[in-house]
């Protein structure tokens, strides 16, 4: 679990890091980027695990490879080019909410009442929180949240058939394959949603687009698959409900963002009903 925790501490933060890369290129860009630099980083790894690799789990493997890696990242990074990064972390915050209706729809696994609740007042939030908008250097944009929405989606979708794949294969083979494989999946996508490969070179820049690829996408993904190993998929999904509190604290203390009252409230909501999906059924055994 903790390594699921540390891994989840850096995706925290990779919304304010990928805030400060986009004064230097465009987000599709920099998420092909991210790929490429964690694909390096992968390689040498990657090559002792391709021959090694079933042949019937090589369809899932790059799905999934597609899924995880391009298809979230790409909605999350061009979703937070519309909106702030605190807008953006709180919709991740989403996520234990999704994890569940996932589970209850597609996976046999029924949501209780606390469930729907908490879901209904959840939902209630985002629009609260995209109705009060931002104050002035501030921004909240519902084209924006509804593409880090998907983003959430699809990364519930994917968990078990995921945590699967790592029992099978195991989690280096399949962070250091899927990783390599991302990089390459990625790039006719990049190439669709870049709007200009111009890179205006600076230094935080650089520094924000290498934690990305190096910590955010190599590291944290290898923590959180290495995890997977050991976690159930729902304790996974409670584990993400940490994610939004300390990004939400970073936008406002790196980035000095600023939320009006009302979206500070459709933001509490958000994060109460995440919690409450976490603590409830502990207390309702009690």
């Amino acid at each position: 679990m903790l390594f699921q925790i540390l891994a989840l501490f850096m995706w925290g933060s990779s919304f304010i890091a990928a805030k400060f890369s986009y004064a230097m290129l465009d987000p599709a860009l920099m998420v092909q980027v991210r790929l490429l630099i964690a694909a390096l980083v992968v390689l040498p790894t990657a090559r002792r695990y391709l021959g090694r690799i079933p042949r019937a789990q090589w369809k899932p493997l790059l799905r999934l490879s597609f899924a995880n890696y391009v298809l979230v990242l790409m909605l999350q990074f061009i979703g937070l080019k519309y909106t702030s990064a605190a807008s953006a972390v709180t919709i991740i915050g989403l996520e234990p909410i999704l994890m569940v209706f996932v589970g209850h729809f597609f996976f046999n696994d029924k949501a209780k009442w606390y469930h729907w609740v908490c879901g209904v007042l959840a939902f209630l939030g985002v629009a609260v929180m995209i109705a009060g908008g931002a104050e002035e250097g501030g921004e909240i944009s519902l084209f924006g949240c509804l593409l880090v929405f998907l983003a959430g989606l699809v990364f519930a979708l994917i968990m078990r058939p995921t945590q699967k794949l790592i029992a099978d294969i195991g989690a280096p083979a399949y962070t250091s394959v899927s990783l390599l494989a991302a990089a390459v999946l990625c790039l006719p996508f990049t190439l669709l949603l870049t709007d200009s490969f111009a890179v205006d070179w600076s230094v935080s820049g650089t520094l924000a687009v290498l934690y990305l690829g190096v910590g955010c996408s190599w590291f944290a993904y290898w923590l959180w698959n290495k995890g997977m190993d050991r976690v159930p998929a729902n304790v996974s999904g409670i584990l993400i409900s940490m994610e939004p509190v300390l990004g939400l604290l970073m936008a406002v203390v790196l980035l000095g963002e600023t939320v009006s009252a009302v979206s500070a409230w459709g933001m509490v909501m958000i994060l109460v009903s995440a919690f409450a999906v976490v603590a409830l059924p502990r207390w309702l055994k009690t």
